[in-house]
């Protein structure tokens, strides 16, 4: 466990703390909502969606916060400016005080975006995703030209993914053109509230550098870091074709054909079969790769689908109190009334 001789940032989204010291704050969860394919979503273009499910799932969310002491952000996720705005309009409605990431691979829908919660009065509540080597000048000045001041800060370097070509990201540029760092663009947008992104790459191509960078966003700037680190395990073809797909029979699976007794036994433990077995397979390393994270000091874990919460609140829950103890005995004291430490011990 670490305390960071630069002095940590906090920031404070409508009573929710993310950053400082390790220990200090709970870890604050991001939970991704309307993804590609999500069941809630009706029409991904005009952005209609099952309000009832979605708000079932977001609720879940916010019960298992209030018991556990972790908070949540959500992470809201559209191709088209049309379905960004229904997707606010509906948060808004169900939630009007939790901050709310804006992610999209399409740069003009986010453009549009930062307009829209700029003209309803949202942006306070509104965390861009992400300023990255690839931003192109027309999306950064409809940030610059927003009321949005939080970002997330990408520090991702195709061609180097040690520490050093990460950090040469964040503070020079150099990547698909950029003559500037990420942070200095995030100033020139006017963002207050840099939220630093390690970066999550594939195991095999830099996957160590994405948590040796938690250390160096801390200590050398001293702003609050996290990252998508499931992106790791989503991206491990191994991994996929060990718990199988639709299409590509599970090879976890093929080890149990003619095996009835240790199927029968196992299944003593895991409901569901051998779907549950692959399941847990999948969930370990899925759930386990942000734990890496918080045990290094990251103080925002987006952990992507937003059903995973089960698995992920009571993890994260179970390592935040771990952290605090550590940290205890570095002479860190939880600013938080609300931790984990204090609702479930």
């Amino acid at each position: 466990m670490f305390r960071f001789e630069k002095e940590q940032s906090v920031w404070d989204f409508n009573g929710t703390k993310i950053g400082g010291q390790p220990g200090e704050y709970p870890t604050v969860l991001g939970a991704s909502i309307f993804y590609n394919k999500h069941e809630c979503v009706l029409d991904d273009h005009k952005g209609t969606i099952d309000k009832a499910k979605a708000e079932a799932l977001w609720n879940r969310c916010q019960v298992l916060s209030d018991l556990t002491g972790i908070p949540h952000f959500i992470q809201i996720i559209a191709e088209y400016g049309e379905a960004f705005e229904s997707y606010f309009s509906w948060f808004d409605s169900i939630d009007n005080k939790t901050a709310f990431l804006m992610d999209s691979s399409v740069p003009t829908a986010l453009a549009h975006a930062c307009k829209y919660v700029t003209e309803v009065g949202l942006a306070h509540r509104a965390i861009y995703n992400s300023i990255n080597g690839s931003i192109q000048p027309e999306s950064i000045e409809a940030l610059k030209n927003s009321d949005v001041d939080a970002a997330i800060v990408l520090a991702f370097n195709p061609a180097d993914p040690s520490v050093t070509g990460r950090e040469k990201v964040l503070t020079e540029g150099g990547v698909a053109g950029q003559t500037k760092g990420m942070l200095e663009i995030a100033e020139y947008c006017g963002i207050k509230r840099p939220i630093l992104d390690t970066a999550a790459t594939p195991l095999g191509l830099g996957s160590g550098g994405s948590y040796r960078e938690i250390l160096a966003c801390k200590a050398i700037h001293g702003y609050p870091t996290g990252g998508a680190y499931h992106n790791m395990t989503v991206s491990w073809t191994w991994l996929k074709r060990w718990k199988g797909t639709s299409k590509t029979p599970s090879v976890l699976a093929a080890g149990y054909e003619g095996k009835d007794v240790l199927l029968k036994q196992m299944s003593h433990h895991y409901l569901g079969g051998i779907e549950g077995i692959k399941q847990a397979a999948w969930s370990a390393p899925d759930i386990g790769c942000n734990m890496i994270a918080s045990t290094l000091g990251a103080d925002l874990i987006m952990y992507g689908p937003i059903e995973n919460v089960e698995a992920m609140i009571t993890a994260q829950a179970y390592t935040d109190i771990t952290v605090l103890e550590a940290t205890r005995q570095l002479g860190i004291e939880c600013k938080s009334e609300s931790h984990p430490i204090f609702k479930l011990i």
